[in-house]
Parts: C-alpha cells; structure tokens; sequence
C-alpha cells in the first residue's frame, strides 16, 4: 500500500508502506511522544512506532495544557533515543490518545494492538460491500478516529492512503472518485453542502465522527452529492460504539459491542474496543466496561441518541438536547458558531439554566435568542446566560472547547 500526499504545489509525494521497513528495534517497549503540525510526518511516525512495538503518546501540540503534562511527566520525544525512566513503562499499550477535554481536563485513553486491531476488524466487515479501492483523510491522525479509519484500516486492507495537509472543499471533491472512503468531520459536511459546486460521488461513501452532524445537514449531502454519510458514535476511552446512515434516527451498534442502559437510560458500553487503563488524575482500570453520561432510548437491538445528560435541558417534562439548540442558533444570521451547555443554579434557584456562548460579530441580547428558541422548540420559559465573543476555540478535529471562554 501508499500514503500519497497532495502538496499545494499539485505535486505528489508517495511512500510505500512496508512493515520491514519501517521496523526499529531501538523503538520496541519505549515510551515516547508523537506530535507534530505536519500530517505526513504524524503518519510515518504512527506507522513506525507500531511495527516496532513502541509505546507512543499521540497529542496535539498546540494544546498547551497536554505539551505541559507531558514535559512534567517527562515524556521524550519519539525521535530521541532517550532511555527516560515513566510512569507509562509498566502499561500495557501501543498508542496513548487524549480526550478533546471540552470539558475540563484530558482524560489519557491507553489503547493495546488488541483494541485497535478488534475494531479495524469490525470497520472492515462494516466497508466490505463499498469495494473501497482509496482512503482519503481530512482528519489528524493524532486524534483515535483520524488513526484507526484513516490509517490502520487502509493498511490492513491494503488500501492506498490519500493526503492533505490542508483540504479546502473543492480541493476534496477534485480528489475523490470512485470508490473512496472520505474520513472527515461534519464541518467538511457543512463546507461541502455550502458550495455551488456538485459531483455524482454515488459510488464512494463519507465517513463523519467527533461531533454530531445535523440530520438536516447530512440528508442534504446525500442528496446533492448521491453519496451516503456514515455517521460513527463513540469516543477516545470507548472506541466505536454504533453507526448510522445519513438522517436515519437509530444508531446500530458496532461488531462485538455490547450495550446496555442504567436507571437512568445512560448508555453503558461493553467491547474488545474499550480502553482496559485510563489516565486522569491517576491511573484507574475499566475492566473493559465504561458507563458514559449519554442518554439513550433502546429500540430492541438498536438505539435513539437523545445527548450526553449534562446536555439536556428538561422543561416542563421535556427534553430538549444543547446540541439540537447549537443547530438552530447557528443557522441564524450573524452567528457563527453556539456552544450550549445546561448548568444547575442552586443559589438563586433558578433550577437549570442554558448556558449559551455565541460566535458573533453582532452583540445579541437574551430577549432575542430567547424568541429564536421559542419559535423553534416550544414558547417555554427558560432560564438563560448568555455570552457574545470574537472566537470559540476548537480542538483539531474541530470540535468546539469551553476552555478559555
């Protein structure tokens, strides 16, 4: 197989991925850092510390918070050859990945060949019927999903690997053609849907994770494009959990994901996938379970994703999801971008409260997002923040942070 690269220039830089090549056995069981701005140099080192059985931390260095954990944790470089004594020696794993921490902080996810090589396995079972000849990749390959779709799973299926380091929309739709599998976000979804251009991709298939992608959004990709979007659920700690088809409602569980709900309709998720060791403040065992905070309604074997339970604002016995609203105030002119989340006010007694952070130019009163949501949910009365900036940081696969705002 190949890793091509599109450099700006419109030529093309290829590499041939071949394990014995890319073994070294002064990498085997040593710990060490993966992290760079360059997607290339990101893949050739993932490639290298895998076949070569290292113990790689996979970061995004422009999070500044993970570049100083690291250097406290003493944490060498991949490309030196020190022989530094840490806290990682005695773990059983191949990669580390970070948690985006968009609420609070990173929570480190240890992942063994057994865990990646189980859900590559249930991916290519899921890809089979798409005779995917190419895989290009939008995504950072630091990041769990950028990693397992965009290059282990092409390299277990021998499956040519296409890269940018920065696509723009038209620059991805030059770029596929027949069947290829896209990895990508639903901010490329979006972009793609906004632009004049079109292209019959009915052949090839869209692969969308690390947010939720709107149903409106994503019906009207498949219909512009006649090509499907795979929507993948899941998380950094969990793996991948279930998948649905472009506005479907119900998600359908994984190969070998076993799902289950608490007294509370909390989705719990049993899989070979699961991380067996976390990394918070200290180092804590899952046994292969974790219980998450997204409530679920079970349809037999199959499930309706309502939102994680700190984002769901109940009002008069229903329901409503932070990211339903996100969607409805970010198709209002003026606004960029929302960030929604639900907090408790026991001090005042004001019960639940929305907590809305707006990417805007225009400085918008409570009066006026409390009449957009009221026309678009229910004329409920609802407590409310409110909060205008220039900019909402996001993470690198652009995944919006509360941190900082």
């Amino acid at each position: 197989m190949h890793l091509k690269v599109y450099n700006d220039n419109g030529s093309i830089t290829t590499h041939h991925i071949n394990k014995d090549e890319f073994i070294n056995n002064k990498y085997e069981n040593r710990v060490s850092y993966i992290s760079s701005s360059s997607k290339e140099i990101n893949a050739l080192n993932i490639f290298k510390s895998y076949f070569s059985n290292a113990k790689s931390i996979l970061f995004d260095d422009t999070n500044k918070l993970l570049v100083k954990r690291l250097e406290d944790l003493n944490i060498p470089s991949f490309k030196s050859f020190n022989n530094i004594s840490t806290i990682f020696d005695e773990k059983e794993f191949s990669f580390v990945y970070f948690t985006s921490g968009s609420t609070g902080e990173s929570t480190a996810a240890l992942k063994t060949k057994k865990n990646i090589e189980s859900e590559i396995k249930a991916l290519s079972t899921l890809f089979k019927k798409y005779n995917i000849k190419r895989v290009i990749v939008t995504v950072p390959f630091i990041h769990i999903y950028g990693s397992l779709t965009g290059l282990f799973y092409p390299y277990f299926n021998d499956i040519d690997i296409i890269l940018k380091e920065h696509f723009l929309p038209n620059d991805l739709l030059d770029i596929c053609t027949d069947n290829s599998l896209v990895v990508t976000t639903p901010l490329y979804i979006k972009a793609l849907n906004k632009i004049s251009s079109t292209k019959d991709l009915s052949k090839s298939i869209f692969l969308s994770s690390t947010a939720p992608l709107d149903a409106k959004e994503a019906k009207h990709f498949n219909e512009k494009f006649s090509c499907p979007v795979m929507q993948l659920f899941g998380s950094t700690e969990t793996g991948g959990i279930a998948y649905k088809f472009n506005d479907d409602i119900l998600w359908t569980p994984l190969e070998n994901v076993e799902i289950h709900t608490n007294k509370k309709n909390e989705l719990k998720v049993k899989s070979p996938f699961v991380s067996k060791v976390l990394l918070g403040k200290e180092f804590s065992n899952t046994n292969g379970e974790i219980q998450t905070f997204d409530f679920v309604e079970k349809d037999e074997e199959k499930f309706k994703l309502i939102g994680r339970s700190s984002q769901i604002l109940k009002i008069a016995g229903k329901r409503y999801s932070t990211i339903q609203i996100e969607n409805i105030l970010e198709k209002q002119e003026h606004i960029q971008k929302a960030l929604v989340y639900v907090k408790n006010d026991r001090e005042t007694l004001r019960g639940e409260i929305l907590d809305i952070t707006l990417e805007t130019q225009k400085i918008f009163k409570p009066l006026e997002i409390k009449k957009i949501l009221q026309n678009n949910l229910s004329n409920l009365k609802f407590s409310m923040d409110l909060k205008c900036v220039d900019k909402i940081p996001t993470s690198s696969v652009g995944k919006k942070l509360r941190i900082n705002i």
